[in-house]
């Protein structure tokens, strides 16, 4: 992944987790916003959201309780 692509994954990652998740328009705004072109910006947001399912992903694993031995 090259600087400037990773570069923008993360600004998708920060625009999502203050957003709480994804939001129709997200990259366009990102593209408008940032500049760029809005393909670069919705591969950024769909690589961004994979971390974010990841994310959240793991906090739910880390909050479940051990399982109990039978």
């Amino acid at each position: 992944m090259s600087q400037d692509r990773a570069q923008a994954v993360q600004i998708a990652l920060t625009e999502l987790r203050r957003a709480g998740g994804h939001q129709r328009g997200m990259a366009a705004r990102l593209a408008r916003t940032h500049g760029g072109g809005a393909s670069t910006w919705e591969r950024a947001v769909t690589d961004a959201r994979a971390k974010y399912a990841a994310e959240l992903g793991a906090d739910s694993e880390a909050q479940r309780p051990a399982p109990q031995p039978e």
